[in-house]
């Protein structure tokens, strides 16, 4: 991880393709004081890289930590099936993304995890409403889910953070 953000902080890499990639506790810390951890995206791992544009996140994630990629020039992020929880602020302040795809386990999405971001459409798979807390977009998206799953997401908090739609 701490190669990865030297060549992506040298402008070396735009587009990470890291989906079979396991991450695994250890090694040394990748930006002076985080180290990486079991199946998780770390705290602040490729923050800060505007020239990190797009990024195939590992399948076996189950965790997004805070920060991981805020101020990041993603442009389009999925969020892989297998990710239970993602951490506060994790893709806030990205101002070219404007295309999110939730997973179908998420169960937490933390304070701020899109805020400040340019989000236009949120594709939301979990068939169990994902809980929430404040700031969740500041773009007014459309949130589309699963047509059976629309009026129940439309009478949760999810409504107040865009338009939600079925047809997914």
């Amino acid at each position: 991880v701490k190669y990865l953000r030297e060549q992506i902080n040298g402008g070396n890499i735009a587009s990470l393709n890291l989906s079979d990639v396991s991450i695994v506790r250890g090694g040394d810390a990748y930006d002076g004081t985080n180290r990486t951890a079991n199946d998780t995206i770390g705290t602040g791992m490729f923050s800060e890289f505007s020239s990190l544009k797009y990024v195939d996140l590992p399948k076996s994630v189950v965790y997004i930590a805070s920060n991981s990629f805020s101020r990041s020039g993603l442009k389009k992020v999925v969020i892989p099936d297998n990710v239970k929880e993602v951490g506060m602020d994790a893709f806030a302040y990205c101002y070219s993304l404007d295309t999110v795809v939730v997973g179908r386990k998420v169960k937490n999405l933390g304070q701020g995890v899109f805020y400040g971001s340019s989000v236009k459409v949120a594709y939301v798979m979990p068939m169990a409403i994902p809980q929430i807390t404040y700031y969740l977009f500041s773009s007014d998206p459309e949130i589309m889910v699963y047509s059976e799953m629309e009026k129940d997401y439309g009478e949760s908090d999810w409504s107040q953070f865009g338009t939600v739609k079925g047809g997914l």
